[in-house]
């Protein structure tokens, strides 16, 4: 397994009126961040994403396997 980050895409825009960059990652709620600078927006949004990533993985191994019977199956819509 690699140990490079994978890369996720924001959606950043200046706010002239609080004069500061705000910006979030789509589909993945609590990543909305803003900063003085681009840099310090990135600082701020790659903590933000890491803390919902490790969240949500906790969540994944807490969730533990179906129970005995169960298959997965894969559904388009």
């Amino acid at each position: 397994m690699s140990d490079r980050p994978k890369r996720y895409t924001a959606w950043v825009q200046w706010n002239s009126r609080k004069t500061s960059f705000t910006g979030y990652v789509p589909g993945i709620g609590g990543t909305e961040s803003s900063g003085g600078s681009m840099d310090e927006l990135k600082a701020d949004m790659g903590e933000k994403l890491g803390e919902r990533l490790k969240a949500r993985k906790e969540r994944q191994s807490r969730a533990g396997k179906p129970p005995p019977g169960y298959h997965r199956i894969d559904i388009k819509a």
